[in-house]
């Protein structure tokens, strides 16, 4: 009598929790679920499949929960939902690198760029063991963000490219297709042109300015014909096209200026001479300088922007509507 009363509690839970989801009220319907996985390891044992499919479904509504979390800025919530989501992830591989992924999104947003790194660098490291990873662009870009921002612009730049490889594979080619594959999703062609923008980005700051031209170009294209052209990305990809655009042509202005007045070294001209003509060239380059620094922070905001899409794409169900953690003490 005993275990068919739990089994009919747990039957009540789950339908409970169904319910709850459908309505929108995910913080509950966790808990409804965290007490069935209770019931599940006391009925079937703990090191039942049952259990661990279970934990697999906890663990993924409890990163969905964590990520909106973070948008609302409720870190507290956030890495205690995550904390749950490592435990209950470890026999899902998958899960786990999800979750190591939005830890990066969690450690980053705190500004503890190495800390965001390193859970990076463990989700990448399960990745390359799956055969089969959803999304497996995702944490290249996550990747190139944080790098980009320790000044590691290389290295970004090398996570961005892989980025790019993997959804041309992914979009020319759907996982279980094969016929001729279908349109593509918004979604993964904003994280596409994203790819595109995130290598110019890394492109300007290596100094490579008709490499970036190119790179923004392509994030225009796609961006417009498959978004819209006054898709949010679209605009900001052609606005730093634009910027781009300026650079490469006030270095063509300051070469043709210094063609035959001086010796140039490296990547900023150092023109020989002095009197007033020294100190031109002292303000010209202040100005390309604030120039630069200026169009940064727009470089800050489209990496901003690829975090954000990355915590939606992560998980597929429908974004929750949470209750505040006030509203349910009351």
């Amino acid at each position: 009598m005993e275990g068919h009363a739990e089994l009919l509690a747990l039957q009540r839970l789950d339908e409970t929790s169904a319910q709850l989801q459908k309505q929108g009220n995910y913080l509950e319907a966790l808990e409804c679920m965290e007490r069935g996985l209770v019931l599940r390891q006391h009925f079937f044992g703990a090191e039942s499949d049952e259990v661990w499919s279970a934990c697999k479904t906890v663990g993924e509504m409890c990163n969905l929960l964590a990520m909106t979390y973070l948008q609302q800025e409720d870190f507290n919530m956030v890495l205690e939902l995550l904390k749950k989501a490592e435990i209950l992830t470890e026999r899902n591989p998958a899960g786990r690198a999800a979750t190591f992924n939005n830890l990066a999104c969690y450690y980053r947003r705190q500004g503890k760029l190495h800390a965001a790194l390193q859970y990076l660098q463990k989700a990448l490291k399960i990745e390359s063991k799956l055969t089969n990873v959803q999304s497996p662009a995702d944490t290249h870009i996550n990747a190139c963000a944080v790098l980009s921002q320790l000044g590691r612009h290389q290295s970004a730049l090398e996570h961005a490219q892989n980025a790019l490889i993997l959804l041309q594979e992914e979009l020319l080619t759907p996982p279980g297709s094969s016929g001729p594959s279908t349109a593509p999703q918004a979604d993964r062609i904003a994280v596409l042109a994203i790819a595109y923008h995130n290598i110019g980005v890394e492109q300007e700051f290596l100094k490579r300015f008709d490499q970036a031209v190119l790179s923004y170009r392509k994030g225009v294209e796609v961006a417009e014909r498959y978004l819209g052209p006054k898709h949010a990305i679209a605009i900001t990809l052609k606005n730093s096209l634009v910027a781009a655009k300026k650079v490469v042509a006030s270095k063509g202005r300051n070469e043709a200026k210094q063609t035959g007045s001086g010796t140039m070294t490296g990547g900023r001209s150092r023109v020989s001479g002095g009197g007033a003509t020294a100190k031109g060239k002292e303000r010209e380059a202040k100005q390309n300088y604030e120039e630069e620094v200026t169009d940064s922070y727009e470089m800050d905001a489209i990496n901003d922007m690829t975090a954000e899409l990355m915590l939606d794409s992560k998980q597929s169900p429908p974004r929750p509507r949470p209750r505040s953690r006030e509203s349910k003490e009351t």
